[in-house]
């Protein structure tokens, strides 16, 4: 599931419509990258960063696209599969590496991927790894050993995949790391840009508690790439609100039973009212029962999963409640990585090392086109979005091929 930079005032104004595609999407971040400059550096603003682009290949890119980019947390490189192609046309393997399941999310997007690769014709060898980063990069390269056609993985430690996914390159197996990007022109990596929706997220908290008060963020696993880069976006935003003060000794494992059992103990120690909650990869539906149990009033909490859970609270009480939220769903993410797939196996080629997912903010303003009757308070699955949802849309696809088919 993007770009901005507008002071506080003019944050509502980001509410954006469900189902955009590029076009909307990124024309909109492009507006707001405009204001960041114009507004200087005030509360509620998201500074203009600028990835590391030393081969050329952001500045070759659209406005609008290259808006997506904003605060990326790796450098994007001229991709080593820019003229790959496949040297079999009979081996159709491809390796599925996910961590561990421990959440909706997870399953969803195992479920839905493995599903849609096998329907386009791939045998999918399909490891579910532990969560200890020796153990999946030995996965990793017992697939490049046993020469699959291409792996699709989901790093647990960005730069313990480095020399991996090197290896898998020389062997002539590209690989596409989802949702953690890998800073190596050697992998495609596929996902949200953690960072922009880290600051989109902070930007609405700041404009919605006045640029006061003190925001928990709830942390998933230390030193996993969509945290990192999702509070690093928090922080270049709160870092320039001197009334924000945040706390971040919380982890839950990307787990909504750890959320709601270190929330609900951290509330039990810590009197002082809690303004927003911030939560990273999964955990917001844990967050939201913490604060309940403790008998505390729930605040704002801002989640880039949309789990189903707090989703319905937030929707039951939206005319009291505000929250706000902005994802890759399990569904967009893993049509994505199908269609980066097929046109790899195609012989289409991707130019750049990292394709980033145009994902919408969710508000008030749309939260009912995400919310659907199923749902309940105690629902633990994830948010498909509109059916109208398209986070990679063709324009924004035939930009990042070398030889998009007609």
């Amino acid at each position: 599931m993007r770009i901005p930079s507008r002071p506080v005032a003019g944050l509502t104004a980001l509410a954006l419509t469900a189902g955009l595609g590029l076009s909307a999407c990124s024309s909109s971040k492009k507006a707001n990258a405009a204001a960041t400059s114009s507004a200087g550096s005030s509360c509620g603003t998201i500074p203009d960063t600028s990835p590391s682009d030393p081969d050329g290949v952001l500045a070759a890119l659209p406005s609008d696209l290259k808006a997506l980019y904003n605060g990326y947390s790796t450098a994007v490189y001229k991709s080593a599969f820019a003229s790959w192609k496949p040297s079999s046309s009979t081996n159709k393997t491809v390796g599925l590496l996910l961590s561990e399941t421990n959440n909706g999310y997870q399953l969803a997007l195992q479920s839905i991927l493995e599903g849609q690769l096998k329907a386009a014709g791939y045998t999918v060898d399909a490891v579910t790894s532990s969560d200890q980063v020796t153990d999946q990069v030995a996965d990793f390269n017992q697939m490049v050993e046993q020469k699959v056609a291409l792996i699709v993985y989901e790093p647990l430690s960005s730069s313990a995949f480095t020399t991996a996914v090197s290896t898998a390159a020389t062997a002539g197996i590209p690989s596409i790391s989802l949702i953690n990007s890998v800073d190596s022109a050697d992998t495609v990596s596929l996902g949200a840009n953690d960072w922009l929706q880290g600051a989109e997220m902070a930007q609405y908290v700041a404009k919605e508690i006045g640029g006061s008060g003190k925001v928990l963020d709830v942390h998933g696993i230390s030193g996993v790439g969509i945290d990192t880069a999702t509070y690093q976006g928090v922080k270049a935003v709160f870092g320039q609100c001197s009334g924000i003060t945040t706390d971040d000794s919380i982890y839950d494992q990307f787990a909504d039973s750890t959320a709601k059992s270190s929330v609900q103990t951290y509330l039990s120690t810590h009197p002082q009212k809690i303004a927003a909650a911030i939560t990273s990869g999964a955990g917001a539906t844990g967050v939201l029962e913490g604060f309940q149990a403790a008998g505390k009033t729930v605040p704002i909490i801002a989640n880039d999963s949309m789990e189903d859970g707090q989703l319905a609270y937030w929707y039951q009480n939206k005319s009291s409640y505000n929250g706000v939220g902005i994802t890759a769903t399990p569904p967009q993410l893993a049509t994505a990585a199908t269609t980066l797939v097929k046109a790899l196996m195609a012989g289409e080629g991707v130019k750049l090392s990292a394709v980033v997912l145009d994902t919408p903010l969710v508000t008030n303003d749309n939260v009912a086109d995400w919310f659907t009757s199923d749902m309940t308070t105690s629902s633990t699955g994830n948010a498909s979005g509109p059916s109208t949802l398209d986070v990679l849309p063709s324009t924004e696809l035939d930009q990042v091929l070398s030889n998009p088919a007609s």
